[in-house]
């Protein structure tokens, strides 16, 4: 019955100021004590508020029941043990003929995948299609035609001018490109995508190959070699509401992916030429269709969980702690939902075969070289793994891992990452504080399979990835090992909205009910301006902003390359650049040839007489673009 004065409806928003509060308190170090009694007060206020969620539930409602056997079924056995034995065979040529691009290797990898699908879909239809699933709300046209506008909105915001935004230009993404160009469009024998190239880096050669295409398709230039990674940011949306609706409803993922859509740390590492933000999209998706799967006890929907895990081992390798999460939630279901997991052992016997069909190839190249899977996280660890047995091993852990999670959780809202890839932190103070809210309200429902996959996965990365895990002379936080948890992060975000749109509706009176999502439209167009404004308007990879030195010293070298690079690219093609003395910044033709084609560089220190012009035919040096460094020469035809 709706209450004349909807005390939840002010209270949520109450709460929610007393969060941003103490998010703004953060930024002042004499009063970060205090701002983190603000904030845990607010959780604490937000779980007595909205501690009854209808969350939709993540089993059937005939969760006892036993599924009914079909002489069909075997058909549907006879072909998923068909597609694993594919890959194997897959695996087997792979072994015997390591050097070929794709082979016969890879048209077996994908034909397993397809019979895997196909055997799943049809068990689904044939053996399960009496299904006592929770019902989800229909699709209706707005709901269709909002998600495209989403998907449209958050495409263009990471593809748009994607040559000057970001200004910077990392050696990364450079090397990332003559990885790329020297193994798939240079060699007459191009390397096996089941292999890892970049020695010393080791990521799967399929990511390369991928940017190798676009490269091809589209021409040398950099917007084309970042172009892989932002459509794959973009696509996130998509799981990422998905996977919102699915639990949390439809308003969660209308909040969760319009922040998504629009969030600057998100559109950085999408337009960048990294495989660091492909990860969030395979997860997510691999989240969606494992929710769904425990709904729905369809083994189409485990199959795609479990193939979405495995491909997702082809690009960016923090994706390596996805086996440990979902072994995690595993043992969960069993422990604290017995009577339900039990019933899918089946599924999860699925789920591993189909994340071994996603693995394909690479899991054999991963065998045979076995440090290449762990052994880079495993080198770079800060502290030994281990569980302390004395108190004094437990200090000595504390404080070597509590100053790098502090700073981490500090990274959230309000120190700027120390990557050296963005600057700023994680989220804005508005969208902080609601994730302080939203973290609470999932560790009160931890029960539920989706809160504790949501918190086992956020919690995982932030603390493996973002604390155990630092480079040489890092400082935290380094953000960009955030990245595998980034849907995390924006389901955390989405549900308190969800909670309060919810408690509205059932304490409004109708006539008012329009208040809620206009009030939430508002919100979210606000902070999509202040997020697109902040990043296309006020960034600047600030070397100042480095605690290390080492890292400030390389920020400021990219950046005085980068503007020659830029400079240079101005110019046109008809302009060849000499060399004309020692440079502590030496001119970098390789970034160039991404902004420019065809122009031509010389390195000699004999093309200049001390005036900056050199005569050599019809080529005249004029415009000295360093005074003492170099000069640039145009042809006068």
């Amino acid at each position: 019955m709706p209450a004349p004065c909807a005390p939840r409806v002010w209270a949520g928003a109450i709460v929610y100021l007393i969060a941003l509060l103490g998010t703004w308190l953060l930024a002042n170090e004499s009063a970060r004590p205090r701002a983190v009694l603000v904030l845990v007060a607010s959780a604490m206020l937000a779980v007595v508020l909205w501690r009854r969620q209808n969350w939709i539930s993540a089993f059937p409602s005939d969760a006892t029941a036993r599924t009914r056997v079909h002489r069909r079924r075997l058909f549907y056995l006879f072909g998923v043990t068909a597609a694993m034995l594919l890959v194997v065979a897959a695996d087997l040529r792979y072994a015997a003929a390591p050097s070929e691009t794709f082979g016969m290797a890879g048209i077996l990898w994908i034909a397993g995948i397809a019979l895997l699908l196909c055997s799943g879909f049809f068990g689904s239809h044939s053996l399960w299609g009496a299904s006592c699933a929770p019902r989800l709300p229909r699709w209706p046209t707005w709901e269709m035609a909002l998600l495209a506008v989403l998907f449209v909105l958050a495409l263009l915001s990471r593809v748009w001018n994607l040559t000057n935004f970001p200004d910077n230009i990392y050696p990364d993404e450079i090397m990332t490109g003559t990885v790329a160009t020297q193994s798939y469009l240079s060699p007459t024998t191009p390397p096996s995508v089941f292999s890892t190239l970049w020695s010393g880096i080791d990521l799967p050669a399929l990511w390369f190959w991928f940017v190798a295409v676009f490269l091809k398709l589209g021409g040398t230039s950099l917007a084309m070699l970042r172009l892989p990674a932002a459509l794959f940011g973009a696509a996130t949306v998509v799981s990422l509401y998905a996977l919102l609706r699915g639990t949390w409803g439809r308003h969660a993922a209308i909040a969760g992916s319009t922040i998504m859509a629009f969030s600057v740390s998100n559109i950085h590492y999408s337009r960048l030429a990294l495989n660091n933000i492909v990860t969030q999209f395979f997860w997510a998706t691999c989240f969606f269709f494992l929710l769904r799967a425990l709904r729905s006890r369809r083994p189409s929907d485990w199959a795609l969980a479990g193939l979405s895990a495995g491909l997702s081992e082809y690009f960016y390798y923090g994706t390596r702690l996805l086996p440990f999460i979902l072994a995690m939630f595993m043992v969960f279901l069993l422990a604290v939902h017995w009577k339900h997991a039990r019933q899918y052992a089946g599924g999860f016997l699925l789920l591993a075969g189909s994340y071994f069909v996603g693995f394909g190839p690479l899991l054999l190249h991963f065998i045979r070289n076995p440090n290449l899977y762990l052994g880079r996280g495993a080198s770079l660890l800060i502290w030994s793994p281990h569980i302390p047995i004395s108190f004094t091993d437990f200090h000595r852990a504390w404080k070597m891992i509590w100053p790098v999670l502090s700073e981490n959780l500090l990274g959230i809202s309000t120190h700027t990452s120390q990557d050296i890839i963005f600057y700023g932190p994680l989220l804005l103070p508005a969208e902080s504080a609601l994730l302080a809210v939203g973290v609470a309200l999932l560790l009160w429902h931890w029960r539920h399979p989706a809160a504790f996959l949501i918190l086992a996965s956020g919690l995982g990365v932030l603390l493996v990835g973002g604390t155990l895990v630092a480079y040489p002379n890092s400082v935290p936080p380094l953000i960009n090992h955030w990245t595998p948890a980034y849907p995390a992060f924006y389901v955390a975000l989405a549900v308190p909205v969800g909670a309060w749109m919810t408690a509205g509706q059932s304490e409004l009176e109708p006539r008012l009910r329009w208040i809620l999502p206009v009030t939430v439209a508002i919100a979210l167009l606000v902070l999509g301006w202040c997020n697109l404004y902040f990043y296309f308007h006020r960034y600047y990879a600030d070397p100042e902003t480095l605690k290390s030195k080492a890292y400030r010293s390389a920020q400021r070298n990219y950046e005085v390359r980068t503007a020659q690079s830029r400079y240079s690219a101005s110019l046109g093609p008809n302009y060849k650049v000499f060399t004309v003395s020692q440079s502590s910044w030496p001119y970098d033709p390789v970034t160039t040839r991404y902004l420019v084609s065809e122009q031509k560089w010389d390195a000699t220190d004999q093309s200049c007489d001390g005036t900056g012009v050199h005569n050599s035919g019809r080529q005249r040096s004029g415009i000295p673009l360093f005074p003492g460094k170099r000069a640039i020469s145009t042809d006068d035809a």
